[in-house]
């Protein structure tokens, strides 16, 4: 029998590719707002609910699952909420995490051993990061009340289609325009990624037949450190084109608020020890070059014909 798979999201970016990928081969049903329909794809079943709605999810039809996988549990009670209230039980729960929930004075690269910050500050993204910690705990506790097995992955810079955030979409787009990209000449942080696909697959080998048991948790991060320059250039080998930039100082761009997404300084680079998931998943990581061939390939068409 097909694997019976709840995804909770799984029509945006990362869920979207992983309903794209897993739909062959598992029985999915996606739990989401419902905003962009993933039922054309064979064996995907879809119910429209907020996650934070009890009574909606209280109401939705019980069910035995194989696995839970969760793509947008970012604040506390998100997980305790989704699972106190569903009728239906599952013997794995994938809480997707980030690399960046690391102590960030502990030496890099950071490993699954590395502690987690111990404070977050403040800001929007100290509160997305203390989010995604208290939603490991709350993984963690959830599954050791239903006697499940709990998988937390932590995946670095996240890039490849249907990506909405303003990283490597904001590059294309604008190498697309014509529009001459700024580059930091002082810039001296380095940076990983991974690409969504891999996440997929990692997530698959997760839930395959004699995986390990119990709490696991794996980074998810490419082996190749790159910085600006080399981003920059893995764009123009991709893109086939003389991409034109500026340059500018890391100063300058703080003062200029410029939308660079990536680390400008070294003491902010994150790096992190992706080889886990290669040893125990068999995960094979695709090498930058080719994933953003095809990140290329997805946006540029796209970009292209906005521009006309």
């Amino acid at each position: 029998m097909k694997p019976r798979i709840l995804v909770i999201g799984g029509s945006y970016f990362a869920g979207r590719v992983f309903t794209m990928v897993a739909s062959a081969d598992c029985e999915l049903t996606l739990l989401n707002r419902g905003r962009y329909s993933m039922t054309r794809y064979p064996g995907v079943t879809e119910y429209r609910c907020d996650r934070h709605d009890a009574a909606g999810l209280a109401a939705l039809p019980a069910a035995d699952y194989d696995a839970v996988v969760d793509f947008c549990a970012y604040a506390p009670g998100d997980v305790e909420t989704l699972a106190g209230n569903l009728k239906s039980s599952f013997r794995t729960y994938v809480c997707l995490s980030t690399a960046d929930v690391y102590d960030r004075a502990a030496p890099r690269p950071w490993t699954e051993e590395t502690p987690l910050a111990a404070s977050f500050g403040s800001g929007p993204e100290a509160q997305y990061l203390a989010g995604k910690a208290a939603v490991e705990r709350e993984a963690r506790a959830v599954c050791d009340q239903r006697g499940a097995d709990c998988v937390i992955l932590r995946p670095a810079f996240l890039y490849g289609p249907y990506n909405y955030a303003p990283r490597e979409p904001w590059y294309i787009q604008t190498a697309v325009s014509g529009q001459p990209i700024p580059q930091p000449t002082d810039a001296d942080g380095r940076f990983q990624f991974v690409y969504v696909k891999d996440l997929a697959m990692a997530i698959l080998a997760c839930l395959r037949p004699g995986a390990a048991e119990g709490v696991r948790v794996y980074n998810l991060a490419a082996p190749e450190v790159l910085d600006y320059a080399g981003f920059l250039n893995t764009l123009r080998a991709v893109s086939g084109r003389d991409i034109p930039t500026v340059p500018v100082t890391v100063e300058q761009v703080l003062r200029e608020n410029l939308p660079l997404p990536f680390p400008l300084r070294a003491q902010e680079s994150e790096l992190f020890d992706g080889s886990l998931a290669v040893r125990e998943l068999g995960l094979a990581y695709t090498p930058f070059r080719d994933g953003m061939q095809k990140t290329w390939n997805a946006f540029a068409p796209i970009f292209e014909q906005m521009g006309k």
